[in-house]
């Protein structure tokens, strides 16, 4: 980018018969600001977007934003006069054209900053083109049915033998179950911890193994054996 004296200035001016919301998102998607920053540029201060550039330069941050639907200042600063304003926009709103303190715009500057229109803020990844095999794929033509559909029958069901009762009505009494009638007289309850059975000691268990051995995997273990096929006379049976 050219050095320059020229400085483009934001005051979040919006041109007349704009919607805020609408020019937020258009400067959004046009130099690529999360809606944070977005918001820090529409707060009402006058804030340097852009300094030290060439009226070239200048001009096309100002054509921008304007497409944007925002109204931007250049002033050249070697001067310390606008080089344009919000008057040479038809239908553009006022503008605060009054100098604020260097301090001020020190703190705007490191807290807004644009990038160049068309400046690419993160690397873009190359995305591998999908490897699908389609050569056993066809398409058939619109309207065509893939599948038949199956006429489902028609549910046969006799219900002449059967009634609906009234809503709350009581179908089946219900049975009150006895109370346990358990003797406890002659049952009592240790105390927690208490051992109620004394641990029988198992003893190991002795294999002998000597005399074994493993086959390796897949070795047929026993040969299978030929079943002849049953020969049942059923010349004498009927079905009923």
């Amino acid at each position: 980018m050219a050095e320059g004296s020229y400085q483009v200035i934001f005051s979040g001016q919006i041109i007349e018969g704009a919607e805020l919301e609408m020019v937020k998102r258009n400067v959004a998607r046009v130099f690529t600001l999360d809606p944070e920053r977005v918001e820090k540029l529409f707060c009402g201060r006058r804030l340097i977007l852009k300094k030290h550039i060439d009226r070239l330069t200048a001009e096309k941050y100002q054509s921008t934003m304007q497409r944007a639907g925002a109204i931007c200042v250049i002033e050249d600063a070697a001067q310390a006069r606008p080089a344009s304003s919000a008057a040479d926009h038809p239908g553009s709103g006022e503008t605060t054209s009054a100098p604020q303190q260097e301090s001020e715009q020190r703190q705007a500057e490191a807290t807004v900053s644009l990038a160049e229109a068309g400046a690419a803020l993160a690397e873009q990844r190359a995305i591998p083109e999908a490897n699908i095999d389609t050569t056993g794929m066809g398409m058939a033509e619109a309207g065509i049915l893939l599948v038949e559909p199956r006429v489902m029958p028609e549910a046969n069901i006799d219900t002449t033998g059967m009634d609906m009762a009234e809503a709350g009505v009581q179908l089946v009494e219900s049975r009150a179950a006895p109370e346990a009638n358990i003797d406890t007289s002659g049952m009592d309850m240790a105390e927690a911890g208490i051992t109620l059975a004394e641990h029988v000691a198992v003893a190991a268990a002795e294999f002998d193994t000597s005399s074994m051995s493993l086959d390796a995997p897949g070795v047929k273990l026993v040969e299978s054996k030929d079943v002849p096929v049953a020969n049942i006379d059923t010349s004498h049976l009927s079905a009923d």
